[in-house]
């Protein structure tokens, strides 16, 4: 888990970046370049499935405080996505 706490800020990194690519484009460049926002949302997708795992994974002890806020801070570009579709 020490590995996944390293790595979870990786995704919202990622999202960041590519919003900040789609939103230097206007009009239909915006909507070109907006297939970059789909590899965040991917690897937030495959972050927080094996964050669950290993949570999931019989071990010594109950998972702490911190593995849940890894997995809260990679989920972030799939919350955001999620949030757009409800309030839009």
């Amino acid at each position: 888990m020490k590995h996944f706490r390293f790595a979870c800020w990786v995704p919202a990194v990622a999202w960041l970046y590519a919003r900040s690519v789609v939103d230097r484009y206007d009009g239909w460049g915006a909507w070109a370049a907006a297939p970059l926002l789909l590899l965040p949302v991917a690897l937030s997708a495959l972050f927080v499935g094996v964050g669950l795992l290993i949570i999931s994974r019989p071990q010594t002890g109950r998972p702490g405080g911190w593995d849940w806020i890894a997995i809260g801070v990679s989920s972030l570009p799939l919350l955001w996505i999620a949030l757009r579709l409800v309030t839009s």
